[in-house]
């Protein structure tokens, strides 16, 4: 199983398509009990998604790997005292992943401070969350570690993927989580429910409601996970636990797409693709 349970709706009320808001905890408690059942076995979360860690660390996860991201702006004098929080709210003495969630925040320093970590058996493989494959390259030209990254990825944003740095972090032997997968969850919207400002956007989201018009939206979406064996954990976000059984039962069947064919819904407009962008209007 290549999925990984995204809990960003455990601490906020996230995403374009979310109308549930906060997962409540019954909802809570199935959705995990549902993910062990289908052997997902990592969590990704962060110390920025509201109080998740907390209501992680009520929860039994000790057989779930846990990859958490530090908050954003954090400072080489925060880090331990940050992860030691982070450690204490989750209920866990070790995090198998630790990620800068924004590259601009590494420094030397804090480097230092998270290779103590892992001396300490505290913090397991490091790296960053991004957003551009620029960002990748000038991490990697400052020199700082990269185990683990993760990255934006999606049938409209295949920027990773036709830029090689998939394969690139594969050589490295980097693991690669991707997140996105449903872009906020308006890659599993009807067009007559996409809200104004995606109107602006007919040509993209034309070229993909249009594509393989037999498959449901989420089946089209999750599509893309066929498309890139070199991704070792997709990460999904669900309000709901019927929402992860049915991206669990069109995991079973992924469709496969020609490269030829998939490169045709690949969008580089920027207001699209990126959701901090997006806006209300």
């Amino acid at each position: 199983m290549r999925l990984a349970l995204g809990t960003v709706q455990f601490g906020l009320d996230y995403g374009i398509s979310n109308r549930a808001g906060q997962v409540a905890d019954d909802e809570l408690d199935a959705i995990l009990a549902l993910a062990r059942r289908l052997k997902i076995d990592t969590l990704d979360t962060a110390q920025a998604y509201g109080n998740a860690e907390a209501r992680l660390g009520s929860q039994q996860t000790a057989n779930f790997n846990l990859v958490s991201k530090l908050a954003p702006g954090i400072t080489a004098a925060e880090v331990v005292t940050a992860v030691e929080e982070s450690l204490n709210r989750l209920a866990r003495p070790t995090l198998d992943g630790l990620l800068l969630h924004r590259s601009q925040d590494a420094s030397p320093a804090l480097f230092e401070r998270i290779k103590d970590l892992q001396r300490q058996g505290k913090v397991g493989k490091t790296g960053v969350s991004v957003y551009s494959p620029q960002e990748l390259d000038l991490w990697l030209e400052q020199g700082y570690p990269l185990q683990l990254v993760q990255l934006p990825a999606n049938l409209l944003d295949q920027r990773f993927l036709r830029s090689g740095w998939l394969d690139r972090l594969q050589e490295m032997g980097c693991e690669i989580h991707v997140r996105s997968l449903f872009l906020q969850g308006l890659l599993l919207m009807q067009p007559a429910l996409r809200p104004d400002y995606f109107k602006t956007f007919t040509g993209p989201l034309g070229r993909l409601d249009s594509a393989h018009p037999h498959l449901s939206p989420l089946d089209k979406a999750l599509s893309l996970i066929a498309a890139l064996p070199q991704v070792n954990r997709f990460v999904v976000g669900v309000c709901h636990a019927h929402e992860l059984a049915a991206i669990g039962a069109a995991y079973g069947h992924l469709h496969p797409w020609q490269d030829a064919e998939l490169a045709t819904l690949a969008c580089d407009e920027s207001d699209l693709i990126n959701p901090a962008k997006w806006t209300s209007s």
